[in-house]
């Protein structure tokens, strides 16, 4: 099997997924000159820096505080193998057996799908979902936690059917990537992506990747794990903006966690539209969100690691300050860089960003050399150099669009 399958593997649709970057993380983590040790990923997210790791021979260790990614990580990260699934016969007869229950009219066919798919009222019905596929959702989550319940299956056996229903509860979902709302009929006026709203969701087994290690997966914010894990390359992701992945994803954490928090059927007010589950607020605010937090949390979480290189992804649209983030790296060793021009996310072709293109970079640190103010300038003069070079590119272009 090739390792891109095992990596690409029904990966979420995630904004600010390494996806299109794993590349220039690939030649950043080859930079270090570690072979064969402890990867940590700890803001792991989609999983698949930390799935790349586990196919370049390291032992990974993946933290990510959102639910959803966790029982990801578990699946993918954690397992080397498909488990045994003994009290139902396998995976692969556990995965029929789910996708051929009959539908039910459940926690999420009642809240976040209206009634009829053909005579919807998007004014007071949220549209999340088909109410078919709502009601296949509730009926093999239900099944899941009924099987978890009865002892039937594991913790890693639960986690390895909850990824793929997370991935199509993402797929299938009548949304532009994010759970802040939902398009105004299927696909909205544009019929964007009809083909995976109103497709029939349907699980597929994870495909797994065994890398003899003993790999580890966490639930925790990354500060509070800093005594916890050594490591010898620590790979940084934090969010680089102000919006909470727990608001962003609050129907994948619903679909993990099945807690089933009290929801109004039918909406009236505008900040009830979504939905949004409270809990991001008292237990996963991130403090990376916000301009007044963000350098702080990041200095002191550079500063307690415990790791022979430290690598770390941000962007030239990030809201800490690059200065600032040059410091708090350079604080902690010797600095280098990689940089990569990258596409900036936008939410549909008929909402184009400002800018098309940004600067990604991954910074590298050496905690075991140090270097003075030369050498922090010298790693930004490299990006704003990059940065200035694809400005001048794009505006060239917009130059010779707009002749005569």
């Amino acid at each position: 099997m090739s390792p891109g399958r095992f990596i690409y593997d029904q990966l979420i649709p995630y904004i600010g997924n390494k996806r299109k970057l794993l590349p220039l993380i690939r030649s950043a983590i080859r930079a270090t000159g570690v072979q064969g040790g402890t990867f940590y990923d700890a803001f792991a997210g989609s999983t698949v820096v930390a799935r790349l790791a586990k196919t370049l021979g390291y032992r990974v260790i993946a933290n990510d505080w959102e639910p959803y990614s966790y029982y990801i990580s578990l699946a993918y990260v954690h397992s080397n193998r498909a488990p045994e699934f003994r009290q139902l016969g396998g995976l692969g007869r556990v995965i029929d057996i789910l996708n051929n229950l009959e539908p039910v009219q459940g926690y999420i066919a009642d809240h976040y799908c209206p009634k009829d798919d053909e005579r919807y009222d998007p004014e007071t019905e949220r549209m999340f979902y088909t109410q078919e596929n709502g009601r296949r959702i509730d009926a093999i989550r239900e099944q899941i936690s009924a099987w978890r319940g009865d002892g039937t299956i594991d913790d890693e056996e639960e986690a390895v059917l909850l990824a793929p229903l997370v991935f199509q509860s993402a797929y299938c979902s009548n949304t532009s990537g994010v759970f802040k709302g939902f398009h105004r009929g299927w696909g909205g006026a544009t019929k964007t992506a009809w083909y995976r709203i109103r497709s029939t969701l349907t699980l597929s087994p994870p495909v797994f990747w065994d890398n003899g290690r003993e790999n580890l997966v966490y639930r925790e914010d990354a500060s509070r794990l800093v005594d916890e894990v050594q490591c010898d390359i620590a790979y940084l992701d934090p969010p680089y903006n102000q919006h909470q992945y727990g608001a962003n994803y609050h129907l994948l954490n619903t679909v993990a966690l099945w807690d089933k928090p009290a929801v109004s059927r039918r909406f009236e007010l505008r900040q009830d539209k979504a939905a949004i589950r409270a809990d991001w607020r008292s237990e996963r605010r991130s403090l990376y969100c916000y301009r007044s937090s963000a350098v702080h949390a990041l200095s002191e979480l550079v500063q307690g690691l415990r790791a022979r290189f430290i690598l770390m992804s941000y962007s030239t649209d990030g809201i800490i300050p690059f200065d600032s983030l040059l410091e708090i790296l350079a604080d902690r060793g010797e600095l280098s860089v990689v940089t990569q021009k990258y596409k900036r996310y936008r939410v549909s072709s008929q909402r184009p960003s400002p800018k098309s293109h940004n600067i990604e970079f991954v910074a590298i640190v050496d905690t075991a050399r140090t270097a003075g103010k030369s050498n922090v300038e010298k790693v930004k003069q490299t990006v704003l150099a990059e940065h200035i070079h694809s400005q001048e590119a794009e505006d060239r272009l917009l130059d010779e669009g707009s002749g005569p």
